[in-house]
């Protein structure tokens, strides 16, 4: 640990940490902690330094130096230390103690200030609610005092040692983290006998009118609808809670990432005179913008491109890409990370940890090396430490929603910028939370975001147009389209499962072609990937299923397969057929040479075109089939959408697809009353989502009821199978990481189907609920007579 010139040795028996918590297994002490404290801190206000300016909060980094050297002084209590030390629980709150220490520098603030100081230190851990519920106003004046009673707890060795600490190493800190230079001030001090005294004597009714300052700054903020207040309270607490957590955890300085063209050109091996229009335009847009190109024609590295560009101007503090899917997530980190380097890239999903135990494997570390460097790397993203990260819209609602430590998150999102791809994977009510969110960041935020489709519809772009304020539009030119026209359409009679259709696609497979075939449900894939493999066992064709309801182990598994087999830069390449659902439509890197697709709204399939001739190595226009039924939506999509694009489809049938001319198919699919159903689902959506989140967030206030309503409408639950029951139970001991590979994502609208059909044993503290369906790894977890919607 660094540390700087003046340090209070005298201090080094009062601790903050245990052994069993403190770096290296040893107990950390109050200053240790402090300092570690602080240099996350500095950290983070370097990677921000115009930020209190920017917020209206120009004293931001005095108040939180101040804040944070005596955030902590409260664990001095002698119950505190006795528990650090393996005595008894102390039931009390340590940073409601540390009040008692705003006196000393209190003289450092104006009147305005002081309630901030205050907010920082006493909401550290815990929220507003929990610290006034258990330390409420003395109504009784012979009710006993639990604060009275705390103070008596400091010892007036350590009271003094705590001042002397400030009064001789303060200052020197200030200039070794170069916090002088961010405007860091040193604080008037009091004397020793008279600070001692003021602890002894009205430290207790100190601590009661420092909550009182509290209650009110709360009451002021939750009335007020000014942007400095709110905002800047959320900067506040975020900053605090991020450094606090980071330096508990002992994360060192955060990684920077190298985001120039130059190094975006040369690992992405692209020869800048060589770049697509869209590509170019992209490195030379500054701000917000919509790109608009063809499906495989490098708009990831575009994407990359302009991240470059907002670097040049205002240094972007972070970078992240948005996906609607694990697997394509999943890739994602890995293509980032050639780009900007491993350690920079951090990637956030439900079942991110066994994603990177895999890719730690890979790299041939041993179980247990791989458990622990995927946890740390997991910790990382989740205290928001590296500079890019890869995640879902949903995690940024996660702010939006206030679930605990929401102001840490919100706060990474300070002068970011966020890539997101293929927008159009949302249906209209998630849409509207993730362009409200999206308004909110690019107001409030310096957020600049970049949002790529192969096309949008009309419909669409007004409310991207809206929420982005009027960002700029980069359009590929007409020749790139026409070089990119990789597909003939053809619009198939019948279904999917019909005998012909299923000849058809067996006797593609057997000429050697990889063959995607898509369906819109598990259930419908599952049946097919049996129907396909039994009729292609003799010919040793392989036959790959892909959809959600994997165990983890499995999905991993198959996308590693699915890479090998397909992945356009593989070395390893083969003829494979590939049944999916939706999961294969965003961002999977893969080039096969014929689809067969169930029905579905124009812009899903267009996606799933772009996973076919994607390199343009096939001789001719790829063969890209769509049938005509069962055009129902199938309890997933609109029925009159997926109507109106067939509608569509027959008209253009065995021509060329020309995605210049996407745009105004959808056009015509989203017109009239489909097009003011949307508008108004949207709008209610929108104003919902507003008056529910937007209009209510604050800091200090984490809402579990917003919690519960943010997980049962995105993130569904895990279950297990019944069929690997015993296995987990064998592997959780040893090998949790492993054990929770035999999990498998379901909504809880499946989850609740199940259930009513008496199919889901409920679990405890060691296991998850249990399904009693099948599972294998060749299909997954099948629900027998529940027809799920989970793709």
């Amino acid at each position: 640990m660094r540390r700087p010139l003046r340090w209070p040795d005298w201090l080094e028996d009062v601790w903050a940490k245990s052994a069993e918590k403190g770096a290296g297994g040893s107990p950390e002490s109050l200053a240790q902690h402090t300092w570690l404290v602080l240099e996350r801190f500095s950290d983070l206000a370097r990677l921000r330094p115009t930020l209190p300016q920017t917020i209206g909060v120009p004293r931001l980094w005095h108040i939180l130096f101040w804040a944070i050297m005596i955030h902590d002084f409260g664990k001095a209590a002698c119950g505190f230390q006795a528990r650090l030390r393996g005595g008894p629980r102390w039931p009390y709150r340590h940073e409601v103690l540390s009040l008692a220490f705003i006196d000393w520098i209190a003289g450092a603030f104006t009147g305005e200030e002081v309630p901030w100081v205050v907010a920082a230190v006493v909401s550290h851990h815990r929220d507003a609610e929990e610290i006034q519920n258990a330390y409420e106003p003395l109504e009784d004046p012979y009710e006993e005092d639990i604060v009275a009673t705390l103070i008596a707890e400091l010892p007036d060795e350590s009271i003094r040692g705590m001042l002397r600490w400030l009064t001789e190493c303060s200052e020197d800190w200030i200039c070794s983290l170069g916090l002088d230079q961010l405007g860091v001030r040193p604080a008037p001090l009091p004397e020793v006998e008279q600070a001692v005294q003021q602890i002894r004597k009205k430290g207790a009714a100190r601590v009661h009118d420092w909550l009182k300052v509290y209650r009110r700054f709360l009451k002021a903020i939750d009335q007020s609808n000014e942007p400095v207040l709110i905002i800047g309270t959320l900067a506040l607490r975020g900053h605090i809670i991020n450094a606090d957590q980071s330096a508990s955890a002992h994360v060192r300085s955060s990684p920077k990432a190298d985001f120039s063209a130059k190094t975006v050109l040369e690992r992405c091996d692209l020869d800048p005179r060589m770049l697509f229009r869209h590509q170019q335009l992209a490195g030379e847009t500054l701000g917000s913008a919509l790109l608009i190109a063809p499906t495989g024609s490098g708009k990831t590295e575009a994407a990359q491109l302009w991240a470059a560009r907002q670097a040049t101007d205002t240094p972007i503090t972070r970078l992240f890409y948005t996906l609607p899917y694990q697997a394509s997530m999943n890739a994602m980190q890995r293509r980032l990370a050639q780009s900007y380097g491993e350690a920079q890239v951090g990637i956030l999903h439900g079942r991110a940890l066994s994603a990177l135990y895999r890719m730690m494997l890979e790299k041939e570390y041993d179980p247990r090396q791989a458990a622990k460097e995927a946890r740390w790397a997991r910790n990382l993203a989740q205290l928001n430490h590296q500079p890019v990260r890869v995640f879902s819209p949903f995690q940024m609602l996660k702010g939006m929603y206030r679930l605990k430590g929401y102001e840490a998150l919100l706060l990474d999102y300070h002068g970011a910028a966020f890539i997101f791809d293929e927008i159009h994977a949302y249906e209209v009510r998630r849409l509207a939370m993730i362009l409200k969110t999206i308004e909110y960041l690019t107001r409030n935020y310096s957020a600049r975001f970049l949002i790529m489709s192969a096309t949008f519809p009309n419909l669409i772009r007004r409310q991207l147009q809206s929420a982005l304020n009027s960002p700029a539009e980069i359009l590929t030119d007409e020749a790139v389209f026409v070089t990119f026209r990789r597909h003939r359409l053809h619009l198939l009679d019948g279904e999917l499962t019909d005998e012909e259709n299923l000849q058809r696609i067996c006797a593609d497979a057997r000429k050697g072609k990889s063959v995607l075939v898509v369906c819109n449900l598990v259930a419908r894939a599952q049946d097919m990937y049996e129907r396909l493999r039994q009729r292609l066992a003799n010919q040793r064709i392989e036959v790959v299923l892909l959809h959600s309801r994997f165990t983890i182990r499995d999905r991993l598994h198959k996308e590693t397969q699915i890479r090998h087999a397909v992945g356009s830069k593989s070395s390893q390449r083969k003829p494979v057929v590939l049944v999916a659902t939706q999961a294969v439509e965003v961002s999977l890197d893969i080039d096969l040479d014929t689809l067969y697709s169930d029905p579905a709204p124009l812009e899903a399939l267009v996606q799933r075109f772009g996973r076919i001739n994607r390199r343009r190595l096939h001789p001719d226009l790829a063969p890209v089939h769509v049938f005509c039924r069962p055009d129902d939506g199938q309890k997933i999509y609109a029925a009159d959408i997926v109507k109106r694009t067939i509608d569509i489809l027959k008209r253009e049938d065995g021509r060329p697809i020309d995605e210049s001319s996407i745009g105004s198919w959808l056009d015509e699919i989203y017109a009239g009353e489909i097009a003011e159903q949307w508008q108004n689902e949207y709008a209610r959506a929108a104003s919902e989502f507003e008056a529910t989140c937007i209009r209510t967030l604050r800091a200090f206030q984490s809402d579990l009821m917003l919690q519960e309503e943010f997980y049962k409408a995105f993130d569904g639950l895990e279950v297990l199978p019944n069929d690997l029951y015993d296995e987990y139970a064998r592997l959780y001991e040893d090998d949790p990481i492993r054990a929770h590979d035999l999990l498998v994502p379901i909504s809880w609208r499946s989850y609740h189907a199940l259930a009513r059909q008496g199919m889901v044993k409920a679990g405890d503290r060691r296991t998850p609920p249990v399904v009693l369906t099948s599972y294998t790894a060749e299909q997954g977890l099948m629900f027998d007579s529940f027809s799920g919607t989970e793709q």
